[in-house]
């Protein structure tokens, strides 16, 4: 993208991420290109890795940058590659032990990683406790021979080398708080009996998982890019000038909202802080009655609100309500929707603090709907 055009999409980033309009909706939009080779790098698996090859830090980001080569990006979007060890990968910083998929795409983004339902998005092998108990706490830092912290801090100084601007590099998939804890406790159910038989111990093991989250974002990530590149990203494509991450507690669906004030609010507040600029993954219709109490943390910019598979049928107009509840209370969103449903969300929200984001079919189809809404000549590779 050309540097003047690179110029205005970091005005509509930090618009957007202070809940403000300017001019014109911003749209995050993709889609495969039409050219055979990208159809084939998308679509076939001859890119894909071996679950051997998990470790090959060459081959997996030259494949992972053939990939984003094959992908068009329009509007606010652009090319982005991170490390993806799985979603529980903080756990496995700490101990735990992961099961890979046989063969699994070396980004996580792009039509191939969406559409194949046969993915894992987390490899953590559950049964397995490295915590017993919470006698000794020890556990809880990271041991700089851990193959995977060793492998993250790789991945990302060879992207760095490799990138050349041609694409961002992102933080990995960091799922700390509740989401970590059940991991290393070996399951959920056990985590949710220790909020009632140990909720001391738990209390002590968030202060440290609290440490280790800083440590993790600073040492698998940000220190290594913040001379290298504009800005951060992170597994959510959004652009921003300083410590931007998203915040999550993806299992805080099991428990009630006075549950979540006790033992992971704190933490929750602490992320948020620290970063610069935060947005909350609200995965699924059974977390939202937490949504109140996310609402009032004041340094919070945004909510990525995801329905989940079983709710995708009933599409964008569905959660209008939810949207617009979201916008009230002077938090930003992404509204994930199709392109036939653009009219719709413009129509029901309100500009300020709405970004946009569509996966297109095709790349014509992209290109259209860029044009139709003011977004004409912003693309990524021209």
């Amino acid at each position: 993208m050309k540097q003047e055009l690179w110029e205005t999409v970091k005005k509509y980033y930090l618009h957007w991420w202070n809940n403000d309009f300017i001019g014109r909706i911003p749209f995050w939009v993709s889609a495969p290109k039409d050219d055979p080779r990208s159809q084939k790098a998308l679509f076939g698996k001859h890119l894909w890795i071996l679950e051997k090859e998990k470790f090959d830090t060459e081959k997996i980001i030259k494949n992972a940058r053939e990939i984003l080569r094959a992908t068009f990006y329009g509007g606010l979007a652009f090319p982005c590659y991170f490390p993806n060890f799985g979603t529980d990968v903080f756990s496995a910083y700490l101990g735990a032990e992961m099961e890979f998929s046989d063969l699994f795409p070396p980004v996580a983004t792009g039509p191939s990683f969406i559409k194949e339902d046969v993915i894992s998005v987390s490899w953590a092998k559950w049964g397995n406790p490295v915590l017993t108990d919470y006698s000794n706490l020890s556990r809880l830092q990271i041991n700089e021979d851990n193959p995977y912290w060793q492998k993250t801090r790789e991945f990302i100084r060879y992207a760095g080398q490799l990138s050349q601007g041609e694409f961002f590099i992102g933080a990995t998939d960091i799922h700390p708080s509740m989401d970590s804890l059940a991991v290393l406790r070996g399951s959920p159910q056990n985590l949710c009996l220790d909020l009632v038989e140990n909720p001391r111990g738990v209390k002590k093991a968030m202060e440290l998982l609290w440490k280790v989250w800083v440590r993790v974002y600073e040492d698998t990530y940000y220190n290594l890019i913040k001379n290298q590149q504009e800005g951060t990203t992170a597994w959510i494509n959004l652009w921003a000038p300083g410590k931007f991450y998203p915040v999550e507690n993806d299992l805080s669906l099991m428990i009630s909202t006075d549950m979540y004030r006790e033992f992971f609010l704190e933490e929750l507040v602490k992320e948020i802080n620290y970063l610069d600029y935060s947005i909350y993954h609200l995965d699924g219709k059974d977390a939202l009655h937490h949504l109140d109490m996310i609402l009032d943390i004041p340094k919070l910019n945004a909510i990525q609100w995801v329905a989940g598979a079983s709710e995708s049928v009933a599409g964008v107009a569905k959660w209008i309500p939810l949207y617009k509840k979201i916008q009230a209370n002077g938090k930003a969103i992404i509204v994930y929707c199709n392109p036939d449903e653009v009219t719709l969300v413009i129509d029901s929200l309100k500009p300020e603090g709405l970004l946009i984001s569509v996966n297109c079919e095709t790349e014509k189809e992209a290109r259209e709907l860029l044009n139709n809404y003011g977004w004409e000549g912003f693309y990524w590779w021209e």
